[in-house]
């Protein structure tokens, strides 16, 4: 199975090797939606941030960025409460903590084949960034907190 597999998938590798953006490295799953994942890191506060983006053959398109791995299992409901304020505040992104303790952040897009639009997800990749530089000292602040 390969990126020519997915309509989305190949066009945005185009749209990468057009405007020379070298940033990205491909994983092809061998899924029932066959998956691209483009891979690539996010610089925010002095950290570097695993970001990938998941585009399938369904309508939507997932950039998914790792926050923190490693919180301690104390912190978790906390976290929890914290992190549905932030959905509740900003409609565009989802923050979740999965059971192994890390947090992601999540930006979904609607896409089928004839309306997916690279540019706009590179619009959504500077989004993304801004985003990150405002909130991501509070949330580090609120992950390491020490417990009442």
């Amino acid at each position: 199975m390969s990126v020519e597999s997915n309509e989305k998938a190949l066009a945005f590798q185009e749209f990468l090797i057009e405007h020379n953006i070298e940033v990205f490295s491909t994983e092809t799953l061998e899924d029932d939606y066959n998956t691209v994942i483009f891979r690539s890191r996010i610089e925010t506060s002095g950290q570097i941030l695993p970001m990938a983006i998941f585009i399938d053959t369904s309508i939507f398109t997932v950039i998914r960025t790792q926050i923190v791995t490693g919180v301690p299992k104390e912190h978790w409901q906390r976290l929890k409460n914290y992190l549905n304020g932030l959905n509740g505040k900003y409609k565009m992104f989802k923050y979740y903590l999965r059971e192994d303790g890390t947090i992601y952040l999540d930006l979904c897009l609607p896409y089928v084949d004839e309306t997916f639009d690279s540019k706009m997800i590179q619009l959504m990749l500077s989004i993304l960034v801004q985003h990150l530089e405002m909130v991501y000292p509070d949330i580090m602040a609120e992950v390491w907190k020490k417990e009442n």
